[in-house]
């Protein structure tokens, strides 16, 4: 079962309380599930591509996501959960506000914390940073 908000939510995101009837899904119901692999004890294994913690990802130099207006409680507008990457090929347009239309315009616009990720990334030749948004573009989600 997905919640959201979740029991576990950290400081800055929505509480159950917050909501009147917080979000339930039973991702078992769900057919692209099936496919999944599982453990030995038969849970599903989700290929999140992700870290699920916070990081500073604009600075000075790449401050395209840095500039929201609005506040996170107890956390800096430039510091966010790291979105994962299951799914980015279904996800366009990207940027909190939605203002990247690639996902090559998406990873050159991280500084911070992903400066060194930004810089390794424009550091391929085209042909291998194209085989990277080839990899990117196939982690969509199933309808």
């Amino acid at each position: 079962m997905f919640h959201d908000p979740g029991p576990f939510d950290t400081a800055g995101t929505l509480r159950q309380s917050d909501m009147e009837k917080p979000l339930e899904l039973d991702l078992a119901t769900l057919d692209w599930i099936q496919s999944l692999p599982r453990d030995e004890k038969g849970r599903t294994l989700v290929p999140l591509f992700g870290d699920l913690k916070r990081h500073k990802i604009a600075d000075a130099q790449n401050e395209a996501y840095g500039n929201e207006l609005l506040a996170q409680r107890f956390v800096a507008r430039d510091v966010f959960i790291t979105s994962e990457l299951w799914g980015v090929g279904s996800t366009a347009p990207y940027g909190h506000r939605g203002d990247l239309t690639t996902l090559d315009e998406a990873i050159l616009a991280h500084g911070g914390d992903a400066t060194q990720s930004r810089k390794d990334y424009s550091a391929l030749s085209e042909s291998d940073r194209q085989s990277v948004i080839a990899f990117l573009r196939s982690l969509e989600i199933a309808q």
